[in-house]
């Protein structure tokens, strides 16, 4: 009994937490990779009309917190240089959906609530504006109860996650402790 339900609370937590990326069909497969070669200038964000009316509704989505994550991420592999707007790309973050549970709906009802989601279109342009790669990355948690339905602790995976998977996908690098190239 205690096997299964051990068992029941994994699974719940494997499908309670996704994340994915996707390229458009005819999309080049792995597109344009950073390097400590190839790096970036800066990381913008902007939102779609349709996550801007979502966000009227999902306040506790911070759209400079989401850039801050993906730059983080990308000063931390020393693939970020501000000092040479002019010349290196720019990555930018179009979020074009958004949602975020109630602290209550989180908590008192959990993945019935549905989950909070953040999804995207990372786009890596050079320096005159064209676009060098293309990909989508969506982060859902769908997680609740009095530890996971916190809005700290969901929002902080939903930001970190989508960096995680968008600097896997410009990178080529499996994120972990020691990052390893996967081409």
């Amino acid at each position: 009994m205690i096997l299964a339900s051990g068992a029941l609370l994994g699974a719940l937590f494997f499908t309670g937490c996704a994340s994915s990326v996707e390229r458009a069909p005819g999309s080049a497969v792995g597109g344009y990779k950073l390097s400590t070669e190839k790096k970036a200038a800066e990381v913008k964000i902007s939102l779609s009309a349709e996550a801007q009316n979502k966000v009227k509704d999902n306040l506790k989505f911070d759209q400079e917190e989401l850039r801050k994550h993906l730059e983080r991420a990308l000063s931390a592999y020393s693939l970020l240089d501000a000092g040479q707007k002019e010349s290196l790309p720019t990555v930018e973050i179009l979020v074009t959906s958004v949602r975020v549970r109630s602290n209550f709906s989180a908590v008192a009802f959990g993945f019935m609530a549905g989950g909070d989601n953040i999804s995207g279109d990372i786009l890596i342009k050079d320096a005159a504006g064209a676009t060098l790669d293309r990909f989508h990355v969506s982060a859902t948690y769908a997680l609740g109860g009095l530890a996971g339905g916190q809005d700290g602790a969901r929002m902080g995976w939903l930001y970190e996650e989508f960096a995680k998977q968008a600097m896997q996908e410009m990178t080529g690098l499996k994120p972990g402790p020691t990052a390893t190239a996967t081409h």
